[in-house]
């Protein structure tokens, strides 16, 4: 008997022939889909969507419960993303992960709903491969003293190459990791950045100046 399994529609990194795709390793492919009713913005590395009027073209797979939960840890759910139950636009009902509107209110829109792989392929010496969503909880609970920093130490060089290829959040919690590593001071001193809301602590001109400077 074949076990349980859920069917997750995915738009980003997962898909097919995209960085994290090996994380699906046994699912069954299930073909193409659209999602209505949300928009699709670009954070550099990776995508997400968020509720909204448009609509989001996307990979279907069919994974067993196990493989659900494990791809809850990866997108960083809570944190980072939830997993909401959609239907899409051909009647399917599949599980979908989606970020909230203030993650994404500084990343462009893509207007027609699909993610065609990062622009830049950022260097990920020193960081987690891929420079997806779980490198950015990795970093979001690094800032709050929840977790150590990179194997081996901390890449400058890696980090500055995603932190210039990002958006959005992604880019303030890069921007934040940087400069609590080298040592920056903040624009406000006892200023703090909630991950689930981030706030960029450390000025544009110091972590150009820190970047360039370690190039």
């Amino acid at each position: 008997m074949m076990p349980p399994t859920e069917r997750v529609f995915v738009y980003g990194s997962l898909r097919r022939g995209q960085a994290n795709h090996r994380q699906l390793l046994g699912a069954r492919h299930e073909g193409e889909g659209t999602l209505e009713g949300a928009d699709l913005h670009d954070l550099g590395p990776f995508p997400m969507a968020v509720p909204g009027s448009g609509r989001v073209q996307g990979e279907v797979f069919a994974v067993t419960r196990e493989l659900l939960l494990a791809l809850d840890r990866f997108e960083g759910v809570p944190r980072l993303y939830k997993r909401r139950r959609r239907r899409l636009a051909d009647g399917r009902r599949v599980w979908v992960y989606l970020g909230r509107a203030h993650q994404v209110r500084h990343s462009p829109l893509l207007a027609e709903g699909r993610w065609q792989g990062p622009r830049r392929r950022p260097v990920t010496r020193g960081l987690p491969e891929g420079m997806g969503v779980l490198a950015i909880s990795v970093l979001a609970l690094t800032l709050q003293g929840q977790a150590p920093a990179a194997a081996g130490g901390f890449d400058n060089q890696a980090a500055c190459s995603a932190w210039r290829s990002s958006h959005g959040s992604a880019r303030i919690l890069l921007g934040n990791q940087i400069g609590a590593e080298n040592y920056l001071s903040k624009s406000r001193r006892f200023q703090e950045s909630p991950p689930e809301q981030p706030v960029a602590l450390y000025s544009v001109i110091d972590l150009q100046r820190v970047c360039s400077e370690r190039r």
